[in-house]
């Protein structure tokens, strides 16, 4: 049997007992206790590997992060402002379990608007690199209903790295895969229009 039919088959149950037992934690502990009992744990390890070259997620950890981030897109969003530098702790825990506080929402902002503005912030490239190949094994792993935003999040960091068509290109595969993915709309329309992240300004001055 092709293996990875066999990955994404046996994801299936597995996505399934994450998205209803994070519900269940959800309901009966708050949402900031269910995101730090199912998803902090994952944080710290997503931190740990973008700091060295090597090592990566397991298979149920890539299949519990792909529902999470679909599911919860507080939770991508932190996965990716954390692949561009390197944040405090306080700050992420408060995008994931505290998504809907001005705060996070302020946090979320300023983060935009340096990636379309500030052509003085350059994210670690590095760490982009790595968070996209591990967010490409997310992908790979994910079962049917769950690839489209680790896609998009591949895409945003490419666009980011100033790699515009393949950017586009992994935007394009979101789409397919769900068509309201608005990540990958934003980064399909950036690409296509010329719009370059604003670091790149310097390079081309």
């Amino acid at each position: 049997m092709n293996d990875m039919v066999d990955t994404r088959t046996t994801g299936t149950g597995l996505a399934k007992r994450v998205r209803d037992g994070f519900l269940q934690d959800r309901r009966e502990l708050g949402p900031a206790q269910a995101a730090d009992k199912w998803f902090a744990p994952l944080m710290d390890r997503w931190n740990g590997l973008l700091s060295r070259d090597e090592g990566g997620f397991s298979h149920e950890e890539r299949v519990t992060l792909a529902v999470l981030m679909t599911e919860y897109l507080s939770m991508r969003d932190a996965l990716i402002l954390a692949s561009l530098h390197e944040m405090g702790g306080g700050e992420l825990h408060m995008l994931y379990a505290k998504p809907h506080s001005m705060e996070s929402a302020a946090v979320v902002m300023r983060e935009l608007s340096r990636a379309f503005k500030d052509a003085d912030y350059q994210p670690d490239t590095r760490r982009g690199e790595r968070a996209t190949a591990l967010l490409e094994s997310v992908t790979a792993d994910a079962p049917d209903g769950y690839e489209a935003q680790p896609m998009a999040s591949c895409a945003y960091l490419l666009w980011m790295a100033d790699r515009s068509t393949a950017a586009a290109v992994r935007a394009l595969k979101a789409l397919a895969l769900d068509d309201d993915c608005s990540l990958a709309s934003l980064v399909l329309a950036a690409s296509e229009h010329g719009i370059r992240p604003a670091w790149t300004e310097r390079r081309r001055h």
